[in-house]
């Protein structure tokens, strides 16, 4: 009796864990195309911070931490939603139109993801094209990790 109630159980379990990932499999490129942005922009973050333990050692310690996977973790659980919602949305709500929301937030991620790389990567260098960079986009090495920029800024005036 026992082992019919555990096959009856589990069939059921795995009949519906196969119908949702048959429901949401148009999702899962866009689901890899943005993990992979958002482990990019990790290893740039990761990057940064070496960059600046080496040019600032009194700087607050650039280690991958638990809390920092934690954020990154529910980034991703966020991404993951609003690919989900936006899949359902575009195949039930918009049903007969051509909306594409899923690719619309794929890209709006990608480009998030892409603009935080860049920011990572031009955050404490000294190359001609992080300086242009620089003038455009944040750099994070004073918000991030403690760095006064603005001594610096005094020292490259004068």
């Amino acid at each position: 009796m026992k082992t019919l109630f555990f096959n009856s159980t589990s069939r059921s379990l795995f009949s519906v864990i196969g119908g949702v990932v048959a429901l949401l499999h148009p999702t899962f490129p866009f689901i890899l195309v943005c993990t992979l942005m958002v482990l990019a922009d990790v290893y740039t973050a990761w990057s940064l911070s070496k960059r600046v333990k080496r040019k600032f050692p009194n700087a607050n310690d650039g280690k991958f931490k638990s809390i920092y996977f934690g954020r990154v973790f529910m980034t991703l659980i966020k991404i993951y939603v609003l690919i989900i919602l936006a899949f359902l949305i575009e195949t039930f709500v918009f049903e007969g139109l051509q909306i594409r929301l899923t690719n619309i937030i794929a890209c709006a991620v990608c480009f998030w993801q892409s603009w935080s790389m860049l920011e990572n990567e031009s955050s404490c260098s000294d190359e001609k094209w992080a300086k242009i960079l620089q003038k455009i986009l944040v750099d994070k090495t004073e918000r991030h990790f403690d760095v006064d920029l603005s001594e610096l800024d005094k020292k490259n005036n004068d």
